[in-house]
């Protein structure tokens, strides 16, 4: 009987253990519900009864019960320009968007504004640049001044039809309605992911290089003012407010800085007389200063004419644009466009892209708010032959524009010592 008994004993203990075995398979099979299943950081390092060891959340928990590196959201990364064999860079003048201008486009269209040939080279520009002569705000008080421009926020849209990237503010309008109109200004441009230069709410923002890097090359782009109507206008003495031209010294040190940390440097500059035809001697010392300090280009604006253009240590001057989109009748106007040979610069492992770049300049002319590209063989022979005029040992082929240095080491100061 204790025989037997002890053998029913042991089949019992056996039952019970084969029972505890099926019941501790049940859990350990992975499922879908069971991957989704997370820890709170009471429970990092506490082993969990209920919870099997071969159920492991996937979700990455460290010691300190933070999620790991690897388990955060990847953040999003600017966007790089593919390799490319040309780049091409256009400016143009002046740009008011006015009444006349405002009521044209929302009649027209962008086409109402810009003719079809202009509009798809400024659209097919890998980059486009304009002096935005006016601000984008519904607010402010007007200047005491004889002219004040400004635009109704929405019409920003015209500047992305027509393909602008980049304005410069640092003009005699930015400011036309104050502060608060120049910082409803950077809102709008930011909000339409337009890019400007020239003017911040602090020194170091209006003083802040634009660059874009292709190929491996950085691209820089930026823009000071030496003309308006009151020193409060100046970043240095009020903010928001633009980057001042009025001290050489202080922009040329800005210049070097910068030109340091780019491999082509640009400066749009607001300087010189309306309506004169030549530019005063102190734009061309102050170009000759800036580029000795590094800038590779200088493109300026505000006389609302063409001026002519020179090259200095192989750079170029454009002394001003004139007006561009502004008023009902242009009769003169034009944009330039560069274009860098990025193939030939990266074949050559080249540290310098300006002896890569080739510059162009293409007549236009409006009438009824509209700007349109000459087309007439005679009309654009007129046109190049007035800035042959008015230029300094500058060549421009009739055809495509190109423009040529015949002599680009003449300085200022060679010239006043001929005299």
């Amino acid at each position: 009987m204790l025989k037997k008994r002890n053998i029913f004993i042991l089949l019992g203990v056996l039952a019970v253990l084969a029972g505890c075995e099926q019941q501790t398979e049940v859990p350990i099979e992975v499922t879908e519900e069971v991957q989704t299943v997370s820890l709170d950081s009471s429970q990092i390092g506490v082993e969990n009864p209920e919870t099997p060891a071969a159920a492991e959340p996937v979700t990455d928990v460290s010691e300190n019960g933070t999620v790991s590196e690897d388990e955060l959201p990847a953040q999003e990364e600017e966007p790089e320009i593919p390799p490319v064999s040309t780049y091409t860079i256009v400016y143009t003048g002046d740009v008011c968007l006015q009444s006349g201008v405002t009521n044209t486009y929302r009649a027209s269209g962008v086409n109402g504004v810009i003719g079809e040939k202009l509009l798809q080279e400024l659209t097919g520009a890998d980059y486009t640049v304009i002096n935005n002569e006016f601000c984008f705000s519904t607010g402010g008080a007007p200047e005491d001044k004889q002219y004040t421009f400004r635009a109704d926020p929405a019409d920003v849209s015209l500047l992305k039809e027509m393909g602008v990237d980049l304005v410069s503010l640092a003009n005699n309008h930015a400011l036309d309605y104050g502060t608060v109109a120049l910082s409803d200004t950077f809102v709008t441009l930011d909000d339409a992911e337009v890019a400007y230069m020239g003017a911040g709410e602090t020194e170091e923002r209006a003083a802040d290089m634009i660059t874009v890097d292709v190929n491996g090359y950085k691209i820089g782009y930026m823009a000071a003012s030496r003309v308006y109507p009151t020193v409060e206008w100046n970043v240095l003495n009020r903010q928001p407010g633009m980057l001042p031209a009025y001290d050489p010294a202080y922009l040329a040190q800005v210049v070097e800085e910068k030109a340091k940390e780019c491999d082509y440097l640009m400066i749009y500059l607001h300087w010189g007389i309306e309506r004169a035809e030549h530019p005063e001697s102190y734009e061309r010392s102050l170009a000759q200063l800036l580029i000795d300090s590094g800038a590779d280009a200088i493109i300026g604006s505000h006389p609302h004419v063409m001026q002519g253009v020179e090259y200095y240590r192989g750079r170029p001057i454009f002394y001003s644009l004139g007006n561009f989109v502004f008023n009902k009748t242009i009769g003169r106007t034009a944009f330039i466009r560069a274009t860098i040979d990025m193939e030939a610069a990266e074949a050559a492992g080249a540290d310098d892209l300006s002896d890569y770049v080739t510059w162009q300049m293409i007549p236009c002319s409006a009438s009824a708010y509209c700007t349109e590209e000459l087309s007439s063989p005679g009309d654009m022979e007129a046109f190049y032959n007035y800035m042959r005029s008015i230029s300094y040992d500058v060549d421009y082929d009739n055809e495509t524009g190109e423009i040529q240095s015949l002599n680009a080491e003449v300085t200022v100061e060679d010239e006043n010592a001929g005299e």
